[in-house]
């Protein structure tokens, strides 16, 4: 069930009115009880879960009403707002609160103030390193003039050597390029060959080797096709078979019908190898006329072929005629070359003169070009350009080192600059700390005084009620055990026993006897808080726990208060009932 689900009807009982005004009901418990809900179950409510008392500021109201002391709110808000700021200026753990605040702060400027007076000698110290570093800037700067001016001589004369050693390359390579130009002209002879002539001469040399295979596959196959005369054979024991088969049937007929059945074997074994015999001969003869057909066929095919043959050696023989007349005007350098073999050295002797005439024409005027840039020098050099490079990068890095190291110092020496500027606002916020802090240290001996005078009467407060709640608790105790246990209570409500000479706490008994402690003061409290119109006590299976024996205490013990007290009494077991 929640909260927002439950309703509250006020009625006047004199008129029977209802009011319905939500200001009469608010908090209806607080005005009936005069204390709230957590007041309420650490009372009049005794529930079997939760026997244990919680002191509250409600609770505590209704002990100052007891002793006829007014306003507890007001001294729970005085004591709050006083632990409040007590805790701004200074907490009890850590390191937090503003007196701690201001003291570390006092403490930061203290160190910024001895930072400055430490940054002025660090400035003096930082100029005359400075003023080292400009000096070796401007040495450096003057050596790096230096070595840029003979870079540049040395990279002239480097210049020239290489323009030297690329012309006598040049030469060295026109050289050779004419050596295989001369190659080139001797296979010629000469002679200029165009692309249509060179293009003619691969169709003949790819012709004529076309008809030489070709003719060699011709005499392959006319070996094949060479006609032979083959006389066949005829069976001659075909007709003799015939007859003497035929004459076997005609017997065995005779015998069959004349003498015995059985000759009717003979008589069909002789017609059919009469048959045989007959078909044979038939064969034979087809066969004959097939054979002479194919080889009628195979003469025909022969000829054709030979025709062939002797049509390519002779188209062979003429473009080898014309391919000897167009390579005997050139120079291979030996003989026994095929017709193809010869055709590519004369295309690769073209290609060679055409190649060749190119890259003379260009490395003469490659050669012309550098001896007029100059290819003589007189001028040695003690270092080369790489050396001198090498110098000048070292000599730029340590200038740039150096040229770095002086900004470093510079921007060092205006933070630096403003750090001692600032020691004098400094020292006067330091100032305005102090007066500060000694303001806070004075509030927080004021605020803690207080509090301390406000617990103090307190704790006299909570002396005056401390007699009547153990009175109450002990006439309660001796009901439940008689005169053999009684009890002492403190200001905290906290419990000891006394019981043969020894006092003990609560803690050490069990949990049925605890119950029984904690239900006796409950009721000393109702006692004490109550003193004009007692309320209704609400017992919620509150013996649960207790044994027969506490059991039957305990009910005596709501007998004899329901004399004073309106008691609502919830069970769920008769073992429990009255």
């Amino acid at each position: 069930v929640k909260e927002s689900d439950d309703t509250i009807k006020l009625y006047d009982m004199a008129s029977g009115k209802v009011y319905t005004d939500g200001k009469n009901v608010e908090n209806l418990g607080k005005r009936v009880f005069s204390i709230d809900e957590e007041g309420f179950l650490s009372t009049t409510y005794f529930s079997q879960k939760d026997f244990e008392i919680k002191s509250n500021a409600s609770i505590t109201a209704k002990f100052n009403e007891v002793c006829e002391i007014q306003d507890s709110e007001a001294y729970d808000k005085a004591l709050k707002l006083l632990d409040e700021k007590i805790r701004e200026y200074k907490l009890s753990r850590g390191e937090k609160g503003k007196i701690n605040e201001l003291k570390r702060s006092i403490s930061q400027i203290d160190e910024k103030i001895e930072t400055a007076k430490k940054a002025a000698k660090t400035i003096a110290e930082l100029k005359k390193e400075r003023e080292i570093l400009q000096k070796n800037c401007q040495t450096l700067d003057a050596n790096i003039k230096i070595l840029a001016d003979k870079i540049e001589q040395a990279g002239k004369r480097e210049a020239v050597a290489e323009r030297k050693k690329r012309y006598d390359a040049v030469i060295a390579e026109l050289a050779e390029v004419k050596v295989h130009a001369y190659a080139a002209e001797k296979t010629l002879n000469g002679k200029t060959v165009s692309e249509e002539r060179l293009s003619d001469c691969d169709k003949c040399v790819k012709d004529f080797n076309e008809l030489y295979v070709k003719e060699d596959s011709l005499k392959t196959d006319l070996q094949a096709y060479v006609p032979e005369r083959r006389e066949r054979k005829r069976a001659k024991w075909g007709l003799p078979v015939a007859v003497a088969g035929g004459i076997v049937a005609a017997v065995g007929l005779i015998l069959t019908v004349a003498v015995n059945p059985i000759f009717a074997i003979a008589a069909a074994l002789g017609t059919a190898a009469a048959t045989v015999a007959f078909a044979a001969m038939i064969f034979d003869r087809k066969k004959v006329a097939e054979d002479r057909g194919a080889e009628n066929r195979l003469k025909e095919i022969y000829e054709k072929k030979l025709q062939d043959a002797e049509r390519y050696v002779e188209e062979k023989n003429r473009l080898a005629r014309g391919l000897k007349t167009f390579f005997a005007g050139f120079d291979f350098g030996t003989d026994g070359l095929s017709f193809e073999e010869q055709s590519a050295k004369l295309k690769d002797a073209v290609k060679q003169r055409e190649v060749c005439t190119k890259e003379i024409e260009k490395l003469q005027k490659l050669a012309a070009e550098l001896k007029n840039q100059g290819i003589e020098t007189t001028d040695v050099a003690d270092e080369s350009a790489l050396v001198l490079k090498n110098k000048m990068q070292e000599a730029n890095a340590w200038y740039k080192s150096e040229l770095e190291s002086a900004a470093r110092i510079n921007s060092r020496i205006t933070v630096l600059e403003d750090t001692v500027d600032s020691e004098i606002d400094l020292e006067n916020r330091k100032a305005e700390l102090r007066e500060e802090l000694a303001a806070c240290e004075k509030e927080l001996k004021i605020y803690s005084l207080t509090a301390k005078f406000l617990e103090q009467a307190d704790e006299t407060l909570k002396i005056r009620y401390r007699e009547p709640l153990q009175t109450s608790l002990n006439k309660y105790l001796k009901m439940i055990a008689g005169a053999e246990m009684s009890a002492t209570i403190d200001t905290d409500m906290k419990v000891a026993v006394i019981t043969g000479g020894a006092e003990r706490e609560t803690q050490f008994f069990s949990k049925g006897y605890r119950n029984l402690f904690e239900i006796c003061k409950r009721f000393a409290l109702t006692d004490v808080l109550f003193t004009g119109e007692k309320p209704f006590i609400i017992l919620d299976d509150p013996f649960y726990n207790l044994d027969d024996a506490k059991i039957a205490a305990a009910l005596d013990l709501v007998k004899k208060l329901s004399e004073e007290y309106q008691i609502l009494y919830f069970v769920c077991h008769e073992s429990r009932c009255f």
